[in-house]
């Protein structure tokens, strides 16, 4: 009892439970005061945090695991063992996510969709990850000092909000660059295929009107094939203004002007909210367990003591296996969303 009771708080970060999700920041270099990287960086010295490592980890984790699935599935077709699950994760975004609001653009962003929902989930993970506390009672009792850097690179709101920049540039970039290449090749435009089925459509009455229509429409695709594209940086600038110009109702035209402001408004709300929503689960997740451990040392009596630690042992693996879905949730969460406004952008209807 005597040695559960010294290595607990310890443990807890002096009972404190905000301390192993506050960022810890360590100096990397000194820059000269009057320099224009001082001004940069904010300060005479250039720092890391501890979000910063954990981010490094998680990419060297990936740059490592899938290159060896990779290879291991070329040498072998059947899956087996961890490549069978990851498979088994990359099918099922593909199919279920992706390809149901993307569908013809599915395979130009599934890559970078996937890459968004693994390092969000190993950063998710890696903070369940006792690392921490293990690291506190090393340097504790064997007397070291090795820097404490250990968390979940997504408890840190830099990080989530470097995550919602991204997907911010991901989905206007990737709508731009669909009018581009709407631009340069006009046979890519959907919007003609909609009106080209819609010939067929109106096509009643009898067989010489069905003809008619497939005549009529087999004339538009053959003139819309002919339609040249524009060279690449006339194209640029087309596409980039076409992008704005549909990103707001314009039916009458006046109506973009007061619809506009709205809809920037809602575009830097959306990633916003995905920055919040995933700082704010993975966050509160460390703390509450913290604090819930922290509640033993709260009782004043042992037999007071003895019954809230009773009531945390159990309770606190059933915590565990919810912050272990909580992490598969959020990536999904993130990715799931990220997908959505992404096929806001490149959709034809956008």
């Amino acid at each position: 009892m005597q040695l559960f009771e010294t290595m607990m708080p310890t443990m807890l970060a002096a009972s404190d439970p905000m301390d192993h999700v506050k960022p810890i920041y360590w100096k990397v270099m000194d820059l000269p005061e009057n320099s224009v990287w001082a001004q940069i960086f904010g300060g005479p010295g250039l720092y890391i945090s501890n979000a910063t490592i954990m981010s490094l980890v998680v990419a060297a984790l990936m740059l490592a695991l899938f290159p060896y699935l990779a290879a291991k599935a070329r040498k072998s077709p059947v899956p087996t063992g961890a490549h069978n699950f990851f498979e088994a994760i990359l099918s099922f975004l593909r199919t279920e996510v992706f390809r149901p609001v993307l569908k013809e653009n599915t395979d130009r962003f599934a890559p970078v969709l996937w890459t968004v929902f693994f390092f969000v989930l190993f950063s998710n993970l890696l903070g369940l990850l006792p690392i921490y506390y293990v690291i506190q009672l090393i340097n504790k009792y064997a007397g070291t000092q090795i820097p404490n850097f250990w968390s979940a690179a997504t408890s840190n709101v830099s990080v989530t909000a470097g995550l919602a920049i991204f997907a911010f540039l991901l989905i206007h970039i990737g709508g731009i660059w669909e009018q581009i290449r709407i631009a340069m090749d006009p046979s890519l435009d959907p919007h003609h295929h909609h009106e080209g089925a819609g010939h067929g459509a109106h096509a009643h009455g009898g067989i010489g009107h069905g003809a008619a229509a497939v005549d009529q429409d087999h004339h538009d695709h053959h003139d819309h094939g002919n339609k040249k594209g524009l060279a690449f940086p006339v194209a640029a600038v087309v596409g980039f203004f076409k992008y704005w110009w549909n990103f707001a109702p314009h039916d009458p035209w006046w109506l973009w002007f007061p619809l506009f402001p709205l809809e920037i408004i809602g575009a830097l709300v959306k990633p916003f909210s995905l920055c919040m929503r995933l700082f704010a689960n993975i966050m509160a997740g460390h703390v509450v367990m913290a604090t819930i451990v922290g509640l033993i040392f709260v009782a004043e009596s042992v037999a007071m003591r003895a019954g809230v630690a009773t009531a945390v042992t159990l309770g606190t693996p059933a915590l565990s296996i919810l912050e272990l879905f909580v992490s598969f949730l959020q990536a999904y969460i993130f990715t799931f969303l990220t997908t959505l406004f992404l096929a806001g952008a490149v959709a034809p209807e956008h």
